[in-house]
């Protein structure tokens, strides 16, 4: 009686309709629930579109006479063409290097870029073909004229003319002198390190470059300053097809002279670089450069940035460590970073025809970028003497490499003192627009002594 069955046990099926609600087009049915946020946006957002293919033949950079017609600003739809040419390079050109922010808001996504121990160091960057994030402008000032007039590069210097005014430093003088040491030859089958010139958007006589490396990566790299000073010149001066072309990473002159010193080919290196300064002398005799320019009304930030970078390192960077010894608390150094800066002025609407006051300018940086980046006509004053004898050399040569790029800077004027004694700060303070102060540092009596400087103010100024 307890024995298994003899019979297998039977399975039954039946079958039962139901009932399928259809979607149309891919569309989730009303009752499937809402989707998970992380499948609601697509991977591609924010992401800029891949360049288009591009070939061509013979030379990849000749020369065209065809101009951006006139019509819309070029500043109003270069960011949107910009975005579809954004280029995978090594990151290592250097921005304005920093040894400290004057303010919390300026580290932001730089913190990385501070200037570390070292003679000569530079920070690593992006490269100067940055994300459309990062190479915006302000807005359009159509009160500003940008390029400057052709008469005064023919103008002759006159007697009583201050030669110190401007003086430009070649990158060749980097790497010469007691420097030399710290470089290797980029071809080091020659006798002689190759020296070769590189032609800027003006009339300007072209700069020099000794093509050497960097025995320490994080120093001064001549070649990284020429490539991507090509970048930006090919960016900004020239018309969009053409640019496009020249930025082709297979068939760009850039990529030519990267593949010229890996080959370790010289000849190749010379011959393209001079068709490089040939294109950019007939697109400035057809006057395409001076079109492109008389229809730009802002300076974007990426061009800023290279300018004010190549300032800093012909000028700050080798004498760095100086700027480290600080007497005490109210006399801190420190800088801020051109993307903070850049955002400053977009939120104080300054333009040319604004009057900036930096109270405790340092090196100047913050000046040289009013008066490049806006045209506003900027003042600075400094206590400290190193700080503030660096900012009369870098305001040298920001006027004479403006000229290189063909820009109309803004009045500049850096004072050595103390802001709560200058009689022509206080002049200046009641016509100021836009006032820029870091009063974290200072005591109760400075700062008391400040805010009674301030009611000379104008209606309407602003202090940040």
């Amino acid at each position: 009686m307890f024995g298994a069955s003899s019979s297998k046990p039977k399975i039954r099926t039946r079958k039962v309709r139901v009932a399928v609600k259809k979607t149309t087009n891919g569309t989730p049915s009303s009752n499937a629930g809402p989707r998970p946020a992380s499948q609601s946006v697509s991977l591609d957002r924010g992401r800029a579109p891949p360049p288009p293919s591009r070939t061509s033949s013979g030379s990849a950079y000749t020369a065209t006479s065809k101009a951006r017609p006139q019509g819309p600003s070029r500043t109003e739809s270069r960011t949107a063409g910009r975005a579809q040419r954004q280029l995978k390079r090594k990151a290592t050109t250097p921005s304005t290097p920093q040894w400290a922010s004057s303010s919390d808001e300026a580290s932001g996504d730089e913190d990385e870029d501070r200037l570390g121990s070292g003679l000569r160091k530079r920070q690593k960057t992006s490269s100067s073909i940055e994300p459309v994030a990062g190479n915006r402008c302000l807005e359009p000032d159509y009160k500003r004229r940008i390029r400057i007039p052709d008469e005064l590069f023919s103008r002759p210097r006159e007697e009583g003319d201050d030669e110190e005014e401007e003086k430009l430093i070649h990158s060749l003088e980097m790497t010469r002198g007691d420097w030399a040491k710290d470089y290797k030859p980029a071809f080091p089958d020659l006798e002689e390190n190759l020296v070769v010139e590189l032609q800027y958007p003006s009339p300007s006589a072209p700069e020099k470059f000794e093509l050497v490396v960097p025995r320490d990566p994080t120093n001064f790299n001549p070649l990284d300053d020429l490539y991507f000073t090509m970048e930006e010149i090919i960016t900004h001066y020239l018309p969009p097809e053409q640019s496009s072309t020249l930025l082709s990473e297979t068939s760009g002159p850039i990529r030519l002279l990267k593949r010229a010193v890996s080959k370790n080919h010289p000849p190749d290196f010379r011959t393209v670089l001079q068709t490089f300064n040939t294109t950019i002398h007939t697109l400035l005799t057809n006057s395409t450069i001076s079109t492109i320019l008389d229809t730009t009304h802002a300076i974007p930030l990426s061009l800023t940035k290279r300018i004010l970078a190549q300032v800093y390192l012909r000028t700050v960077s080798p004498h760095a460590h100086k700027l480290r010894r600080v007497k005490d608390k109210e006399t801190t150094y420190g800088e801020l970073l051109p993307p903070f800066i850049h955002t400053l002025f977009s939120q104080t609407s300054l333009n040319s025809t604004s009057t900036f006051v930096d109270l405790g300018s340092g090196v100047g940086n913050v000046v040289l970028q009013s008066a490049l980046q806006t045209g506003a006509t900027s003042y600075g004053i400094e206590i400290l003497s190193t700080p503030a004898d660096f900012a009369t050399k870098q305001a040298r040569e920001l006027r004479a490499r403006a000229k290189l790029y063909n820009i109309s800077l803004g009045p500049m004027t850096l004072l050595h003192g103390s802001f709560l004694e200058s009689p022509e700060i206080d002049t200046v303070l009641q016509t100021a627009d836009v006032v820029l102060v870091n009063n974290k540092v200072f005591d109760l009596q400075t700062n008391t002594n400040l805010l009674n400087k301030f009611l000379d103010l104008k209606i309407g100024a602003k202090v940040r």
